[in-house]
């Protein structure tokens, strides 16, 4: 029974947890964004983004934090990263934001 009680536990707690982003992917209605996924994709996914800058697009998804996604010129996205994080490389090639 108290293994139960524990497992029961355990489920409200992942329910209540805000939604996970791995570093350079983003979560969208329990899709995983990631790198190589097509624009036509990702809109799919998760709709349009809160804002866009040439090729970054910002997500602001309730209770996370902004994430950028970087679209190459093939419309291929080549890199997501955290917006608040200003060390970080706009794309791999080393952009900086």
């Amino acid at each position: 029974m108290k293994l139960k009680a524990q497992l029961t536990l355990s489920a409200i707690l992942l329910a209540a947890a805000p939604p996970v982003t791995l570093a350079g992917s983003l979560e969208c209605q329990g899709n995983i964004i990631s790198p190589g996924i097509t624009e036509a994709e990702l809109l799919a996914a998760c709709g349009e983004p809160t804002s866009r800058d040439g090729s970054e697009l910002i997500y602001r998804m309730p209770g996370d934090l902004p994430m950028v996604v970087v679209l190459g010129d093939d419309g291929v996205v080549t890199f997501i990263r955290d917006a608040t994080d200003l060390d970080s490389p706009a794309s791999p090639l080393g952009d900086s934001p």
